[in-house]
Parts: structure tokens; C-alpha cells; sequence
């Protein structure tokens, strides 16, 4: 084993791939390649017309000439005439992207996927395929594409306080849901939503896609999470006595939270483990905590209210206007300035 291969094993396979989703046409101008309507002179051979080619949907260049093709650390690699690690290392630096080798922190993804190697199929439960170490790292350091800033800040107006405290983040281009790139992975453009619990600790991401394929799935989520409340972090912030609004899905919540609210939210009352609920009549008594709820204008809305009722008898109804079919829209109604 060459020195390049031991270093790609000290590197995290989830720590490469935030190298490799880097922006090919980004990683061309930095290095000096003047980009041009996708195409630049290629390095690789003596070219007086732009060959070498980028695709930005699968972040790749080749050229058709010489045929040299690859993706962002290739395309560092061939054109420095630097090896791996190297090359790796500049990327980061170049576009601040993190990676715990090169501070020094040790990384223990090898020896978690060693551990998965000698247990029996039947013995891994949903829960212990969630890669939360993968998953953690991919939202450490939030990212708001265009399409995300238009979605959360132009067309729903949320605070970015709030965007802030939530820790959205976003990606471009795919990504996979786990430290295995062979397995499932995220659609893109999408935003990139953590779920935590009351302590803060990761339990899963949910994506909602932010592009304009019909076919694709609006909301992903890894195999194996187990995230029924959202925002639970919140609870923490609560004063005695004070009162917590429940949403029906995260949107809602983030417009009650930037409308001055403390804000959880749920898919829905049949997701409600026996733990959440435990959890959330447990804080009631403690804490003193009302709950209120502005259900959505429809029957199912509705309904649910009636359902989490039984789960705390203290929940508040909140009418909507007739004209809104849930908070949100709300929330836009009363932004909008009085003609």
C-alpha cells in the first residue's frame, strides 16, 4: 500500500465527498483555468480551442481531445502535479471546508465501519444503519445556496435569526445519506433540515427538494430516523409558565418562531411515540407549560388538533382567517404593507 493510498483511508469517505461536491467551474477558476460558457483551454495537451468541457449537473470535467477527465480533486491533482493529500488540503483551505484530519482531530468512521462488518445482518436495527456521525458533518458548517436564500428568505420571509438557531443548511448538488456513497443519497438543489433532541444531539436530517423535477420526492430522510418532533431544542429556551405553539410541519414552525413564537413541530399525531408524548406531558407538569396550536383550515387540520388534545388536555385552540389555509400564509398576510 502506496503513501496515497493510507492517506485516502485516513480521510473519511463523507470528507471527500465535500471536496468532490465542490463547484467543478469553481475549483477551475481557482486554479487559474479561465472558464468560459462551461469550456476552458485544456491543460493536458497543447489546445488553442477550449476543449476541456464541465458538466456542473454531474461536477465533472473531461476533455474530448485528450480524453482527461475527473472531478475536483482530479482535476487538482493533474493539473498541480500534486499528490493526494495534498491536493485535498489545498481544496479545503481554498473554500474553507473543514476536514478534522487537517486540524489534527482523529476521526473514528474506520472504526465504525469495521464494527459493521463482523455483526450479523439481523442484528443491526433501523436505528444503527442512521449514519448521525455522517450526517452531523454534513450540517456542521451551514451552507444557504440561491435556491435556498429565494426559498427561505424571499418567498416565505423567515427570520435568518431563526434560519440561524435551526442550523438549515443546503447543498447543490446530490449528496449521500451515509459515510457509503453506494448507498442512498439526498436529491439536490435541496435544503437540509436537522433534526435534534432536547440536549442537542443530531437524530436525523430531512431534505426538502428545492428543484423543479416533478418526478423527484418532495421530503427525504434517511433510512432508519426516528425524529417525530422538530425543534426540540426549544424546550430549554422556555420561561415558566410560558407558552409552546405546535406546528404541523417544520415550515410553520419556522414562521411561528420568526414571528416571535416558541415553536415545535409534528407531521403528524399518529407519529407520536409513546416517548414524545411522555416527554411533552412530562414538561408541561414540571415547566408549567401551555401548548397552543393555530390549526391548518381544512378537516385533517383539524383533526389533528383533536388528536394531540387527547395527548394535552391543556392545548389551545387558535383560529386561522378564513382566506389562510395554515400559519404561514398568515405570517406573509400580515408582512405585507396596508395599501
Amino acid at each position: 500500500m502506496n503513501q496515497d493510498q493510507i492517506i485516502k483511508i485516513m480521510i473519511s469517505k463523507f470528507d471527500i465527498q465535500k471536496l468532490q461536491d465542490l463547484p467543478i467551474e469553481s475549483v477551475a477558476d481557482a486554479l487559474g483555468l479561465e472558464v468560459r460558457r462551461h469550456k476552458a483551454l485544456c491543460p493536458f495537451h497543447d489546445d488553442s480551442h477550449p476543449s476541456l468541457t464541465f458538466s456542473t449537473s454531474r461536477n465533472r470535467y473531461r476533455c474530448y481531445v485528450c480524453g482527461a477527465r475527473g472531478g475536483t480533486i482530479d482535476l487538482v491533482m493533474n493539473t498541480q502535479h500534486w499528490p493526494f493529500y495534498d491536493s485535498c488540503k489545498w481544496l479545503a483551505d481554498k473554500f474553507d471546508v473543514y476536514i478534522p484530519e487537517f486540524s489534527g482531530e482523529i476521526q473514528p468512521v474506520r472504526v465504525v465501519q469495521k464494527v459493521k462488518r463482523v455483526l450479523k445482518p439481523s442484528s443491526l436495527t433501523p436505528q444503527s444503519l442512521l449514519d448521525t456521525h455522517y450526517l452531523e458533518g454534513l450540517v456542521a458548517h451551514p451552507y444557504l445556496s440561491p435556491e435556498a436564500e429565494d426559498f427561505l428568505f424571499i418567498q416565505r420571509h423567515i427570520d435568518k435569526r431563526v434560519v440561524r438557531w435551526l442550523g438549515l443548511s443546503s447543498i447543490r448538488h446530490p449528496v449521500p445519506m451515509s459515510g457509503n456513497p453506494n448507498g442512498t443519497w439526498f436529491n439536490a438543489p435541496s435544503l437540509l433540515i436537522p433534526y435534534r433532541d432536547v440536549d442537542g444531539k443530531l437524530l436525523s436530517v430531512q431534505a426538502r427538494y428545492l428543484g423543479k423535477e416533478k418526478d423527484k420526492p418532495r421530503f427525504q430522510f434517511p433510512k432508519g430516523s426516528r425524529c417525530g418532533i422538530y425543534n426540540l431544542p426549544v424546550l430549554n429556551l422556555l420561561r415558566p409558565g410560558e407558552t409552546l405553539f405546535i406546528a404541523e410541519g417544520c415550515s410553520d414552525a419556522w414562521s411561528l418562531l420568526s414571528a416571535g413564537h416558541k415553536a415545535i413541530a409534528i407531521p403528524s399525531a399518529t407519529v407520536l411515540s409513546e416517548k414524545d408524548k411522555k416527554l411533552l406531558e412530562t414538561w408541561s407538569l414540571k415547566h408549567e407549560t401551555s401548548f397552543a396550536m393555530f390549526p391548518d383550515n381544512d378537516e385533517p387540520g383539524f383533526r389533528l388538533f383533536l388528536q394531540l388534545q387527547k395527548v394535552l388536555p391543556n392545548l389551545v385552540h387558535h383560529q386561522l382567517p378564513k382566506d389562510c389555509k395554515d400559519f404561514s400564509e398568515m405570517y406573509l398576510q400580515r408582512l405585507k404593507p396596508e395599501s
